[in-house]
């Protein structure tokens, strides 16, 4: 943790923004690896271990399960074969999840300009990728995540400060009670989080990331996971119970309807991961056969269409499913009232 970290910190206990003060134990020329932090409002102490800040409230039951789980996860990595090396590569992982992970970012990096000075806060930054993308893009990066081990928590963020000699700041903290100053953060990032709220945290967790939002900063919503009629997910985390995850599925109205009643402004995104959405020209040959002619042409007609655009997303989120959600949030910019003359 950096000494900057305390503009924008909130305390976890009484909710006083700013009101830390620091101690000091252990630095290096990088951070204070070591040290407390006090709340000069209600005398609430907090740790500093290795360079995260440990903000995390009194958290429920079933949090501290899956923090637990998150360990037990990061074992079983380990024994598959996951090292340093390998997270070092992520996302460009060669598989179903990273391939998703990887053009999520890469379409976000397309389509919005990010400058370097501007703060992006990463929900369940996990192991600490996309905290790095945005950090050597010169972001001033925070990741957030309720676990602080190697592989599956925080502390991965030092294999990236000394890969990639970048730096980005580290919270131990809740998605539904942030430790983050209101209208501290230019950006928030999700990406393949939010489901990990129930249906009484997931509208709690949008007011926040509201809150920390500045005026007219925006929420990135990405490889959110979706219940549709063909894909039901009733039971959403069969596949990894033995971690306790948490795991839920919504429809895709329940995210935007949370979304908007926390304030923001939504739009939906064409996810990249669907080839009919991917840019660039689609190229025929003379080998192409009459029927793929066809529904790369139909299918050309849905990408560039709007009303067709947003007709295929729905389809595939309500009916069809194998697919997730993309989506931007943005919070409204202040507007002073006109005096009357």
């Amino acid at each position: 943790m950096r000494r900057s970290f305390l503009e924008v910190a909130r305390c976890p206990a009484c909710r006083a923004e700013r009101s830390l003060e620091l101690e000091v134990e252990q630095e290096d020329e990088r951070e204070i690896r070591e040290g407390r932090l006090t709340c000069r409002v209600c005398a609430e102490r907090r740790a500093i271990h290795r360079g995260i800040a440990e903000l995390m409230p009194e958290a429920p039951e079933h949090v501290r399960r899956e923090a637990a789980g998150l360990d037990r996860f990061a074992d079983l990595m380990r024994s598959d074969g996951w090292d340093r090396e390998r997270v070092l590569r992520l996302p460009h992982e060669h598989s179903g999840y990273w391939v998703a992970q990887l053009s999520a970012m890469d379409q976000t990096l397309e389509e919005i300009v990010f400058l370097p000075g501007q703060s992006i806060l990463d929900v369940g930054s996990n192991t600490c990728w996309a905290s790095a993308t945005f950090a050597e893009l010169g972001l001033q990066t925070t990741a957030l995540d309720i676990n602080a081990g190697e592989m599956q928590g925080l502390a991965t963020a030092d294999w990236w400060f000394e890969e990639k000699d970048t730096y980005f700041e580290r919270v131990l903290g809740l998605m539904f009670d942030v430790p983050l100053a209101t209208g501290s953060q230019d950006y928030v990032w999700c990406c393949e989080v939010l489901h990990h709220n129930d249906r009484e945290t997931l509208p709690r967790t949008f007011a926040e990331l509201h809150r920390v939002l500045k005026p007219g900063g925006r929420l990135i919503v990405v490889n959110e996971t979706l219940r549709s009629l063909l894909d039901p997910k009733l039971d959403p985390g069969r596949e990894v119970a033995q971690f306790e995850g948490h795991e839920h599925a919504f429809l895709r109205r329940s995210y935007v309807k949370a979304a908007r009643s926390a304030g923001f402004e939504i739009e939906l995104v064409a996810p990249w991961i669907h080839q009919i959405f991917t840019q660039g020209e689609w190229g025929l040959s003379p080998e192409t056969s009459p029927r793929k002619s066809f529904r790369m042409a139909a299918a050309n007609t849905v990408r560039v269409t709007p009303r067709l655009n947003r007709a295929y997303l729905a389809w595939k989120a309500y009916v069809a499913g194998e697919t997730s959600l993309y989506m931007v949030g943005t919070k409204r910019a202040e507007t002073r009232g006109r005096s009357r003359s």
